[in-house]
C-alpha cells in the first residue's frame, strides 16, 4: 500500500491518458531523476498465540509498537533507489519467557528482555533498488532489497525485535488499473536469501496480493493477502527437554515462520503531494510463527 496506490489515484484524474495512451507519461514521470517520496508509518501489533502448524498455543501477550521511515528517489530514468529504517519496541507478558541464564551453559552476556517491559531497538536498514520495466498494460517493477541489521540486537526473546540476520530479497511487483473501471490489483512475488545459522537454510518465498477500488478519484479502499512460505525448523523440532542448548538459543533464526495474513486498508490522496494510508490485518494460518491477533498501521507519504 502507500505510494503505488497514490499513483493510481493520480491517474484516475486523467482517464483519457489512462485509457487511450500506448505509453503512460505519468508513470514514466514518477521515475524521472529527481522525483521521490518520504514515508513515515506507525504500527501496533498484538500477539497472544504461537501457531505450531498443528495447534495454536496460548503463550501470553506480545505487544509491538514500531515506527518506519523510508526514502525513495529516482536516480536515473526508470531507476528508483530506496532507504528505510524501522524502530521497534516490544514487550512480553506470559509464562514462556526466554531466559539466557537457563541455557546450558548460561549466557549472562545476553540481555534478558522478556521481563514485561518494553524494550526497543533500531532493527534492519533497508537498501534497495527498483526498475520500471514496463508501464503497459501492467506497471512491472523488478527489485532487489537488502536488509542489514543496524546493530547486534538480542534475538533470543519473545520480545526480540528481529532475527539479527542479513537478508537479500529479489522479486517483482505488478500493478494494473483495469480499463474503464475504478478497480485495480497489485501482485508481488519474491524470494529472500537469508544468512544461515547453524547451517540451516531459512530462505523463503513471499507472495502478496491486493484488490482495490476507488470510491472517488483520490480515495481508495482495498483488501489484501500476505503470504510467506519459509524453510527451516518446525516447532516440533524443539521438544521441551532440549530447550536449553545452542539450537534452542538460535531457534528464532532457524525456524520457518510461515504465515498467511488477511487485511483491509484505505488510501487517501488528500493533496497533490501528500497521501495518508492505513490498514488492519490478522493471521489466518501459520506454521512455527507468532499468530497476529491484530495489527494496525497508519502512515503518510510526501512526494517531491
Amino acid at each position: 500500500m502507500g505510494g503505488r496506490t497514490a499513483l493510481l489515484a493520480w491517474l484516475l484524474l486523467y482517464p483519457a491518458v489512462l485509457f487511450s495512451a500506448d505509453k503512460d507519461p505519468l508513470l514514466d514521470g514518477l521515475f524521472d531523476p529527481g522525483h521521490g517520496s518520504v514515508t513515515l508509518a506507525l504500527q501496533m501489533i498484538e500477539v497472544n498465540e504461537f501457531d505450531t502448524g498443528d495447534v495454536d498455543v496460548d503463550i501470553g501477550s506480545v505487544s509491538t509498537r514500531s515506527a518506519y521511515v523510508e526514502l525513495e528517489y529516482a536516480v536515473a530514468s526508470r531507476w528508483l533507489v530506496k532507504l528505510g529504517l524501522p524502530y521497534i519496541k516490544k514487550k512480553y507478558d506470559g509464562p514462556a519467557r526466554h531466559d539466557p541464564l537457563k541455557l546450558v551453559p548460561p549466557r549472562p552476556e545476553v540481555p534478558f528482555i522478556d521481563d514485561g517491559s518494553y524494550h526497543g531497538n533500531l532493527q534492519d536498514v533497508l537498501i534497495g533498488v527498483n526498475y520500471l520495466l514496463a508501464t503497459q498494460p501492467l506497471q512491472i517493477e523488478p527489485f532487489v532489497h537488502a536488509f542489514i541489521p543496524t546493530q547486534d540486537y538480542p534475538h533470543f526473546a519473545q520480545a526480540a525485535v528481529g532475527q539479527n540476520l542479513w537478508k537479500v530479497e529479489t522479486g517483482v511487483e505488478a500493478t494494473h488499473l483495469l480499463p474503464f473501471s475504478y478497480w485495480y490489483y497489485r501482485l508481488l512475488a519474491s524470494y529472500t536469501f537469508v544468512e544461515e545459522t547453524l547451517g540451516v537454510n531459512v530462505n523463503h518465498f513471499r507472495l502478496n496480493g491486493e484488490l482495490g477500488y476507488f470510491l472517488s478519484p483520490n480515495f481508495a479502499v482495498n483488501g489484501f493477502v500476505h503470504g510467506k512460505q519459509g524453510r527451516g525448523d518446525y516447532a516440533t523440532d524443539f521438544p521441551p527437554s532440549q530447550r536449553t542448548d545452542e539450537r534452542w538459543y538460535q531457534h528464532d533464526r532457524t525456524s520457518r515462520h510461515s504465515y498467511l495474513n488477511l487485511g483491509i486498508g484505505a488510501d487517501w490522496y488528500f493533496h497533490e503531494d501528500y497521501e495518508l494510508f492505513g490498514s488492519v490485518l490478522h493471521t489466518v494460518w501459520g506454521d512455527t510463527v507468532h499468530k497476529v491477533d491484530w495489527a494496525a498501521s497508519l502512515g503518510i507519504t510526501r512526494y517531491f
